[in-house]
């Protein structure tokens, strides 16, 4: 074959291998609950005159959510009732990653030169009183530990209120 006849001449050589997602499923469950879950999985092998690298990485994402839709009227005397739309979504998310990269130079005896993992929840509410008022809150906590750097833990928290004004 080609690769056997010119191997000699072979300077590097990369071979990689994703499943993205693995497995994947996504349920509509009954009152406006929805799950998603998905693992993605790839390998990479590099060769080069120097050495050979082995890379893995692994991945697991989920989201859970809930939406309500829902109203109002508000009676107003001598003019039309007010008509308020309001839609709440209640979102939950978990995410894991783990890396490592292994190395060598005489190609047989291999030794990790990277390692990495994280994983993170969060959660965001969302809130919409009408077409013209809506919202948010969002929290965040995340761990992230490398070989190298340790452990990190980052918290996030945030709000957004969004009113359109239209004449």
């Amino acid at each position: 074959s080609f690769i056997d006849t010119f191997k000699d001449y072979e300077k590097q050589g990369k071979v990689n291998a994703s499943f993205s997602p693995l497995i994947g499923m996504s349920l509509s469950l009954g009152k406006g609950i929805s799950v998603q879950i998905r693992q993605n999985i790839s390998q990479s092998v590099d060769e080069m005159p120097t050495g050979l690298t082995l890379k893995k990485d692994r991945s697991l994402t989920t989201s859970a959510s809930y939406n309500h839709k829902g109203g109002f009227k508000i009676p107003i005397p001598y003019f039309e009732d007010m008509d308020i739309q309001n839609n709440v979504n209640f979102t939950l998310n978990f995410d894991m990653n783990n890396s490592e990269t292994w190395g060598t130079k005489n190609k047989t005896e291999l030794a990790q030169q990277a390692l990495s993992s994280s994983w993170k929840i969060g959660s965001r509410i969302s809130y919409s009183f009408n077409r013209n008022v809506s919202g948010g809150i969002i929290y965040e906590y995340r761990e992230n530990e490398t070989k190298t750097t340790g452990r990190k833990i980052d918290r996030d928290f945030g709000f957004d209120i969004n009113i359109s004004i239209s004449g």
